[in-house]
């Protein structure tokens, strides 16, 4: 909020600021969020060759009894399962959603609309999705390969991937 309206100072107090955001919709989350994608695109004198979006989900623990908290056996406790998108130091996307879900909902969905705007913004740009293996699902690399967007995408280390590594190390082996 401090971001969309420009100030520096703190703008109202934790009770405040919760009411406001149970009181916010997904209209008014969906402005915030141009906001903070214009204020990205703005901040650039010219073209950027290339843009790295960083998503990231991770946990945002509660102490009470929160609506749409859930508890998450990876993080051992309470808590929301955000998915941020970083390019850079900016944030383009913070998007709030209970534990109980699978940490790359909706990264197709973010993705596809970020890289509609920013190419109308810079049509030549290249955009690279990057990513651990919790966003290593065939929608995303499918999608990025349909639209011209590289991808880095973690693998969660199994025994037949590690085999595959071993035997392709060792027959690579003079």
């Amino acid at each position: 909020m401090q971001t969309a309206t420009e100030q520096e100072q703190v703008l109202g107090s934790s009770p405040t600021l919760c009411r406001l955001e149970n009181r916010m919709g997904r209209e008014a989350a969906v402005a915030i969020h141009h906001v903070l994608v214009e204020r990205f695109i703005t901040s650039f004198a010219g073209p950027p060759e290339e843009l790295i979006l960083d998503f990231d989900a991770t946990d945002d623990r509660v102490h009470g009894l929160q609506e749409g908290r859930f508890f998450h056996g990876y993080y051992d406790a309470y808590c929301f399962l955000p998915l941020y998108v970083f390019c850079g130091e900016q944030l383009l996307v913070g998007y709030l959603r209970p534990s109980n879900v699978d940490g790359a909902k909706h990264t197709w969905a973010i993705l596809a609309l970020l890289v509609k705007r920013l190419r109308q913004a810079w049509p030549a740009v290249r955009i690279i999705l990057r990513a651990d293996s919790g966003f290593c699902r065939h929608r995303v690399p499918r999608w990025c390969a349909r639209h011209g967007v590289g991808y880095i995408v973690g693998l969660a280390r199994n025994k037949r991937l590690q085999r595959m590594i071993e035997e392709s190390f060792v027959s690579t082996q003079f």
